[in-house]
């Protein structure tokens, strides 16, 4: 017996293969009602349709939701890197236990308890100063034969003088009379000067050895091992003590009182010079170009400055409320292009930023722009007349910065406009460092020279006994240098306290 066509009609819809939709085959027209489709329609029974039906639009909608997702998840992990190393959120690193060397505390005169003075690099002395022409007395002063070329300049705190040398001693000396009260024998190069608060002295030696020593007797508190060979003097700061893994070309941020790591940040190149502090930044500097600015808790990166291709900025930047403060050699196509940088290190970066610096320079460069871009922190730089510049010394509105060629230069701190230029005729060996009214710069033949900070005129001459190998130390009434025969000397300076 035949079936009802009317009934086998019933029994047999039009399955939309592309989009699963059953369709009525009494409907007008052979388009799939949902998604449009003709060429797609298939004849099936009601069971098996409703079957196909669910597998179709599961499967539709598993790949909408894997097409969603290779456009949102890299959006989404892109907004996540931004926000992180942007904004600055966490995870934070650890904290230090304690606040050795905190910066709130005004420097007290007469010390000069790091390199450069302070966590700031200005490597200017504090305290109150005589007369311009009081030249030093070897009078009432001293010398300390270190028995090994002593390369770097020592730290004062207290009573004390901290000195290292190249076989790998420490010595503490009487600041008054010289006199040695400890000393600690490392065996380990030492070509640093120490950074000493709170009753430790913390010294790096050059094949990554850091130590934490007791002011006053010069037991070890703390050592760590690095992996690598360190260079830079170490830098005490808020609980923070900064050192660098050279050959890695990374800084670290140590427990000042314990030694733990508690975070490190990778520079471009062999990072050779402490970094500068000041008001939650950190500015770090390596063996190239860039200049990085850091949040000081967390080494996260807030800025970059490029001084150019070509223009190393080796020296230790040099940082006061307003400006960071560097110098930078010459091109390598002609080197006597040397510069010194006013940077406003307060910016922050933006996604991108260095690309489009990099593209609208481009333009400039081949005529599509009528003006280069200017670059986030640029406040000034000056060429001088140098072509090796040692870091940058300021105090009030002037810095000094000497050049190996023999040219001092004072630049207002300002505009960077040259103020005066006093050529010495001699190579120098030394950073300048102010004392008050004077610039004192170091050359081979021994000399410090006192230049007015005021105009550049020369003041008075002291003559030690061999090349001056580090920039002279100010502290109270004592000058204090090395030399190149491993010889510390001390000189009083009237009117000084």
């Amino acid at each position: 017996m035949s079936a009802n066509p009317r009934q086998s009609e019933e029994a047999t819809v039009l399955l939309c293969r592309f989009c699963g939709h059953v369709n009525d085959p009494s409907e007008p027209g052979v388009r799939c009602a949902q998604c449009g489709a003709f060429s797609g329609l298939e004849a099936l029974d009601v069971d098996e349709a409703q079957q196909r039906s669910r597998r179709v639009r599961l499967d539709f909608l598993r790949n909408r939701l894997v097409r969603v997702a290779i456009i949102v998840l890299p959006l989404l992990g892109l907004l996540i890197y931004v926000l992180w190393a942007y904004t600055g959120l966490p995870p934070d690193p650890p904290q230090p236990t304690t606040a050795i060397g905190d910066t709130s505390v005004a420097p007290v005169p007469g010390d000069w308890p790091q390199a450069g003075g302070s966590a700031t690099n200005t490597s200017a002395a504090v305290g109150s100063f005589g007369p311009v022409d009081d030249a030093p007395s070897a009078s009432g002063g001293w010398e300390y034969a270190g028995g090994a070329p002593i390369v770097a300049s020592p730290a004062v705190a207290g009573d004390r003088v901290f000195v290292t040398a190249e076989d790998g001693s420490v010595v503490a000396l009487d600041r008054h009379t010289g006199a040695a009260l400890w000393r600690y024998d490392s065996r380990l190069t030492a070509a640093i000067t120490p950074a000493v608060s709170e009753g430790m002295v913390f010294v790096v030696f050059k094949p990554g050895v850091i130590a934490a020593l007791d002011e006053s007797s010069g037991e070890v508190v703390w050592s760590k091992r690095l992996p690598v060979a360190s260079l830079p003097s170490p830098t005490v700061a808020d609980g923070r003590l900064f050192v660098a893994e050279t050959d890695r070309n990374l800084l670290l941020a140590l427990d000042a009182a314990t030694g733990e790591t508690l975070w490190d940040y990778r520079l471009d190149d062999w990072v050779i010079a402490p970094p500068a502090i000041n008001d939650g930044l950190l500015i770090a500097t390596s063996n190239a170009a860039r200049i990085h600015v850091l949040n000081v808790n967390t080494g996260k990166l807030r800025m970059i400055y490029n001084a150019g291709e070509g223009r190393w900025t080796r020296g230790a930047p040099v940082v006061t409320d307003d400006l960071l403060h560097v110098s930078s050699n010459g091109v390598r196509r002609d080197g006597n292009r040397a510069r010194v940088w006013g940077i406003d290190y307060r910016g922050h970066r933006y996604p991108l930023e260095r690309p489009i610096y990099y593209v609208r320079t481009q333009l400039a460069v081949w005529g599509f722009a009528k003006q280069p871009p200017v670059q986030q922190g640029t406040v000034w730089s000056t060429r001088t007349s140098g072509k090796q510049p040692y870091q940058p010394a300021v105090y009030g509105q002037t810095a000094v910065v000497t050049d190996v060629s023999g040219l001092v230069t004072g630049l207002d701190v300002s505009d960077g406009a040259i103020l005066w230029e006093t050529d010495l005729a001699v190579d120098i060996t030394t950073a300048a460092t102010i004392a008050g009214p004077v610039a004192l710069v170091g050359d081979e033949h021994g000399r410090i020279t006192a230049l007015s900070v005021a105009d550049g005129s020369q003041q008075w001459v002291a003559t030690l006994d061999g090349a001056v190998t580090a920039p002279p130390v100010v502290a109270g009434d004592l000058l204090l240098a090395p030399t190149a025969g491993g010889t510390l000397t001390a000189l009083r300076v009237s009117g000084n306290r």
